[in-house]
């Protein structure tokens, strides 16, 4: 497992053995620090914190983002939990140690880091002010420091890969105590030793801070003090950041209705992780990350990711964040109504083509939000933006335009595109009437609406395929599970239209993975080409549909029913079985079913949130 922690400013991944692996400041998702932030303990031979002879489990303390990992051998029990305060830029690794024999044990626990500031690291200083007992570093940008709760018992400030680096010293347990060193990659080291009884135990909490730097002295010196007055006072942040998670989920929970709780109880521990994590993803300013991954880098807002995961944050009662996610919608959105392919998270344009689906998604996603609140006041804060997105998907319909798929490989006129137009455009004239305007713009969005859904069918329907295309122009008629996207959640298609009932057999039929699972295409080379967490459970929501439609209808035979049921069963069981930990990747490898890609990937959370509450009349537009 690796897992990720935050605060809405400063979002870190922590990998399986414990390490911290980067961060990002002072946005979740820019600028990247790789930190390699570690420990090891020193007792005749060094031992890191990723050693092959360690037992590791990891997992985040129960209803918090708190991460915990553990560490057992024949002589010692470890623990690492790492978190960051709310109220702070700061990541706390908080260490125990247990000494597991019947011998007093004297060993030294070390800390290393090896920091490099920025997308592009500069030259760097890192320095340990002897007076505070605590490290510095720092180049033209960032200033970074590094303290504990316990006095230290030595220290040494290296440059990396020379006989200077404190990696170096820490091989044979006792550090050199430079107290300056300068370079483009420097690293240091922090040592306290220990005398550990039989069955005795030590917690020491180390802070690495970070703050913005102007060049100028007084500003190391301001975040030395800081992070001074943290440590000296830090006994409660612990019990505070564990309280400000509980006390979300405990909201969350009493904002569910009778109906909601009997449905998310079956699954209230995943559900609950789902929505810690996507709120990881959620910055101060408003903008959601896909994900934290760098490998892809998905570190960036997409609002077709942001409005499925804004709809997720709804059905659990976090209003407030999706007011901010709306109020970035707003602030980004271009002038012909548009948004391009995705933003850095403090708003500013990164990949500038467009996808046309993102537009009607935000649409439905703002629907979902009043539906969930019934905040007038919201919708005509937002009517500028609507109005604004509505005629752009009219104009994109009458000129037929064109735009990268939902997977950013294609250029053309996609079906799952179509249904978002279908989707936004039935949003905003539902907005409409809510706020009691008819004006001309209204009823251009009603007739493009009416005519997607008598005419439109028509040209994305393949008689001879016997399904939905996946693009009419140019034409495209491979079978993709995106295609279901036009029947969950944008309703262009009924449910149990024999069209639709046919290309959803041939979505199913289409992969054959030895691990099960639903994927995008069946040709698709991503990463190899294996079963998604969103596609799954797309094809999952769509059977719920169908079962639903099947039920209204008497002349349908129960059998029938029941076939459908087993398969949405399935498909929802399969996702079950494939978190780790609680997170939920983008992809499980084919054959190997690990986790693969992005992990975690807020859309695939926010899917699995969609698809427990399932509440068709607030999420079908």
């Amino acid at each position: 497992m690796v897992g990720i922690i935050g605060n809405g400013n400063v979002l870190a991944k922590v990998d399986d053995s414990g390490s911290i692996e980067y961060m990002f400041y002072p946005n979740i998702g820019y600028e990247k620090h790789v930190l390699d932030a570690t420990f090891a303990i020193y007792n005749g031979g060094l031992k890191w914190a990723w050693n092959n002879d360690w037992i590791i489990k990891q997992n985040y303390v129960k209803e918090t983002n708190i991460l915990r990992t553990s560490y057992e051998s024949k002589e010692y029990l470890l623990e690492s939990r790492d978190y960051v305060p709310i109220s702070h830029n700061m990541i706390i690794k908080q260490l125990s140690v247990t000494n597991k024999t019947e011998e007093i044990q004297n060993i030294k626990l070390f800390f290393y880091e090896n920091i490099r500031m920025g997308e592009i690291p500069n030259e760097n200083t890192v320095r340990f002010i002897k007076d505070r007992q605590l490290l510095v570093k720092y180049d033209g940008k960032y200033v970074f420091s590094v303290g504990s709760n316990k006095k230290i018992s030595s220290y040494q400030c290296g440059v990396r890969s020379t006989d200077k680096s404190a990696l170096t010293d820490m091989a044979n347990g006792i550090l050199k105590e430079y107290p300056k060193s300068k370079g483009l990659i420097t690293d240091s080291a922090l040592s306290w030793d220990l005398v550990l009884n039989p069955g005795q135990k030590q917690t020491i909490s180390v802070f690495l801070m970070v703050e913005k730097y102007d060049g100028s002295y007084p500003k190391i010196i301001d975040t030395l003090d800081l992070t001074r007055v943290i440590i000296d006072n830090h006994e409660d942040f612990y019990e505070l950041t564990h309280a400000y998670w509980k006390n979300i989920l405990d909201t969350a929970v009493s904002r569910l209705s009778e109906n909601e709780l009997n449905r998310v109880s079956h699954y209230e521990e995943l559900c609950k992780r789902s929505l810690l994590t996507i709120l990881l993803l959620c910055s101060r300013n408003g903008g959601i990350m896909a994900s934290p991954s760098l490998y892809p880098d998905y570190r960036h807002v997409w609002c077709r990711d942001g409005g499925y995961m804004a709809v997720a944050l709804d059905l659990c009662g976090q209003h407030l964040v999706t007011e901010k996610y709306f109020e970035w919608c707003r602030k980004t959105q271009n002038q012909d109504g548009s948004w391009i392919q995705s933003y850095h998270v403090d708003g500013s344009p990164r990949l500038t083509a467009i996808q046309n689906d993102q537009i009607g998604t935000t649409l439905w996603a703002l629907l979902v939000h009043y539906r969930k609140t019934e905040n007038i006041n919201s919708l005509k804060k937002n009517w500028g933006m609507v109005k604004k997105a509505a005629n752009y998907l009219v104009n994109v319909l009458n000129n037929q335009s064109l735009s990268y798929d939902l997977w950013e490989e294609k250029y053309g006129l996609f079906t799952y595109t179509i249904g978002s137009i279908y989707g936004g455009l039935k949003s905003a004239v539902e907005i409409s009437k809510i706020i009691e305007d008819n004006s001309s713009d209204v009823k251009n969005w009603i007739y493009s609406a009416e005519f997607l859904k008598k005419e439109m069918i028509k040209k994305i329907y393949s008689e001879e395929d016997n399904r939905f295309l996946k693009s009419v122009s140019p034409k495209d008629n491979t079978v993709d599970s995106s295609i279901l996207g036009i029947c969950f959640p944008f309703n262009l298609v009924d449910p149990d239209d024999p069209k639709m009932v046919n290309t959803a057999s041939q979505i199913e039929g289409a992969f054959n993975y030895k691990i099960g699972g639903i994927g995008r295409y069946p040709e698709d080379v991503y990463f190899g080409g294996n079963p998604w967490i969103i596609n799954t459970l797309w094809l999952h929501m769509y059977y719920e549909q169908l079962i639903r439609a099947f039920l209204k209808n008497n002349a349908i035979k129960r059998e029938i029913v029941e076939s459908y049921i087993q398969k949405s069963i399935s498909l929802f069981e399969w996702t079950l079985k494939n978190n780790f930990s609680g997170l939920f990747p983008e992809q499980i490898h084919k054959d190997l079913k690990v986790p693969i890609s992005a992990m975690p990937l807020g859309w695939s959370h926010a899917m699995f949130i969609i698809a427990v509450h399932g509440d068709l009349d607030i999420l079908i537009p």
